[in-house]
């Protein structure tokens, strides 16, 4: 005889695991100092250490925190490793003159690996 298929259990809406250490250290890997980090996200320092023992950032600032470790990876497979805050922090052709760290802050993540797709294949703007 066979039994009835048992009912599948709700699946509950699972958000990412949040992995806020790794993010910090990867973004951070742009800047001098935790202190300079935190300027680039508009918190105090205390933020950053809070985030690299696992405290969760504000949804704006974690926004901003992973799309600062997305374009961070993506630019160290080609930039040298001081290339990379120069980078971010330069006007972008390919960004219409804005700068890669001003569109990531208004959570503009797509339009920045764009560029750094165009940047890395060589592309005019």
């Amino acid at each position: 005889m066979d039994t009835p298929p048992r009912p599948r259990p709700a699946v509950k809406a699972v958000r990412e695991p949040v992995a806020v250490p790794a993010r910090v250290l990867s973004a951070r890997r742009a800047f001098g100092s935790d202190a300079e980090l935190a300027e680039v996200a508009g918190v105090h320092r205390s933020n950053v250490t809070r985030w690299k023992h696992g405290e969760r950032p504000a949804p704006e600032n974690f926004e901003l925190l992973v799309g600062l470790d997305a374009a961070v990876t993506l630019l160290s497979q080609f930039l040298a490793p001081r290339s990379v805050p120069k980078w971010l922090r330069g006007f972008n052709a390919h960004l219409g003159g804005r700068r890669p760290l001003d569109v990531l802050r208004d959570g503009r993540l797509s339009e920045v690996i764009a560029a750094i797709e165009a940047e890395r294949q060589g592309a005019f703007a």
